[in-house]
């Protein structure tokens, strides 16, 4: 077979002519869809290459993509046992069912997976139905089980609802549409152990269960949350952008204090005072409100920088990297990303420990890990979003801050300083220099041939030169 095939063998041909009939049958099948979208898909190579095992799981193998792979096999036992437990003596011997139910429904199977799976549709069938069971009872069991939920929570590890709403009901543990909603129930509970961030619990939000798997359901229910209240938000600008532009000022006036620059040791000692006067309490009487509750969870009006509160585990760099790839491979061209550009606004906020400091106490991040851990995470997630023609509300806000920030005198001092402070200073230099040299040159000449008649009687007095009419 060509390398550049998909074909490994004949075998793997000749299965893949079988895929191709099935999706043509002789007659038609009623309780069959032969249009489901794709919604399992592998993560690109741009993001995996950074951290690859932040998307491949390292315990756990849910699904065509995984169940195979030799070091995660060792977990077969363990599943087996799992789903034997969990449908008992009574139950267990419909699991034969659901596999032959399955195999009859293989468009459907292969539809879910954006990539062929070489795989014959016995060996497919079985794979879904075990590790199909196995995360149904994994969520039920969910707090026994919690040191698998990054593995369970990532998007090339996802068993479409589809599938698993009819293993449901073969079983008859789901029997009708009704129960459906169950499933969805337990997804949101291990949605709200592991999200980073708040999720919407509107009734009408909520009781949308057209998601496709799990992971899908976690996005939906974040980039859905909107409508919070302004004591849900916390206001970063004054406590962190005003001090971090006053601090930058203070560090450039005392460079240029250590370069001896005449007065900038005074005008230091002036800015170290201002530093210790607390602006963000004295701005923030002036504060009239949070975004209102059309808008979305970032948000900047007048001096107040809204970011939403992000809870750090963890599993929160695992998650939040396998939303971002799930976004990225759902959205239509041209969309905003509004959770990647988040991740990426996040990410350009922390760049050390001292940034979590600051965020932690302003009440933005929630977390039990140290703060040079958090950076850790923040630093290591390369930015994933492109410049598109339409500017998301995420980018308006970031924009607004910029041009706001950009306003402030600290930061027009800071930016001249820092593009002219050093060329000023060499000038400066330059011109003591010839100064010094002439009053030298000068002093030279008339300790030699006399500028009384000049300039009067030059007398030395204290290292001084002082000039006498």
């Amino acid at each position: 077979m060509s390398t550049d095939s998909i074909f490994s063998s004949v075998e793997s041909e000749q299965r893949w002519v079988l895929a191709m009939e099935k999706n043509f049958p002789q007659q038609h099948v009623l309780d069959i869809d032969f249009d489901i979208p794709c919604c399992v898909f592998r993560v690109s190579k741009i993001l995996t290459e950074a951290k690859p095992e932040a998307y491949a799981p390292q315990h756990l193998g849910l699904g065509p993509y995984h169940h195979l792979r030799p070091e995660l096999y060792i977990m077969q036992k363990q599943k087996l046992a799992a789903v034997r437990k969990f449908l008992g003596l009574e139950k267990v011997q419909k699991f034969r069912q659901v596999v032959e139910d399955l195999v009859q429904r293989e468009p459907v199977l292969r539809a879910c997976y954006d990539q062929y799976l070489d795989l014959d549709i016995q060996t497919l069938a079985w794979i879904l139905a075990i590790d199909g069971l196995y995360l149904v009872q994994f969520l039920k069991n969910y707090p026994e089980m919690e040191h698998l939920a990054g593995d369970i929570l990532m998007l090339e590890n996802q068993i479409p609802v589809i599938l698993l709403k009819k293993i449901l009901r073969v079983l008859e543990l789901a029997p009708n549409d009704q129960n459906d909603y169950s499933l969805f129930e337990e997804f949101e509970t291990l949605c709200q152990a592991h999200s980073p961030l708040r999720l919407n619990k509107q009734r009408a939000i909520i009781g949308d269960v057209s998601q496709a798997h799990l992971l899908n359901r976690m996005y939906y229910l974040i980039v859905n949350n909107r409508g919070i209240q302004e004591e849900e938000y916390v206001s970063m600008f004054s406590a962190a952008v005003t001090r971090i532009g006053l601090n930058d000022v203070v560090d450039s006036v005392q460079f240029l204090a250590e370069q001896g620059l005449p007065g900038a040791g005074i005008a230091g000692q002036i800015l170290s005072v201002v530093k210790k006067v607390p602006w963000d309490k004295i701005l923030g009487l002036f504060k009239k409100g949070g975004p209102d509750e059309e808008n979305p969870d970032i948000g900047f009006e007048e001096k107040n920088f809204y970011l939403p509160v992000i809870r750090v585990t963890a599993t929160t760099e695992v998650v939040l990297r396998n939303l971002v790839a799930y976004e990225a491979a759902t959205t239509e061209p041209g969309s905003t990303l509004e959770l990647a550009e988040y991740v990426d606004l996040m990410c350009g906020i922390i760049d050390s420990s001292k940034d979590v400091e600051i965020l932690r106490n302003e009440g933005i991040i929630e977390s039990e890990l140290p703060d040079e851990e958090i950076a850790r995470i923040f630093n290591g997630i390369d930015k994933s979003t492109k410049k598109n023609d339409n500017k998301s509300s995420i980018e308006e806000a970031v924009d607004n801050v910029n041009s706001r920030y950009g306003n402030l005198l600290s930061v027009k001092v800071k930016r001249f300083l820092k593009r002219y402070g050093y060329a000023l200073l060499k000038i400066l230099g330059v011109l003591i220099t010839i100064t010094v040299l002439l009053l030298l040159t000068l002093q030279a000449f008339c300790s030699v041939f006399g500028c009384g008649r000049w300039f009067g009687k030059i007398t030395a007095q204290s290292q001084n030169l002082l000039f006498s009419y």
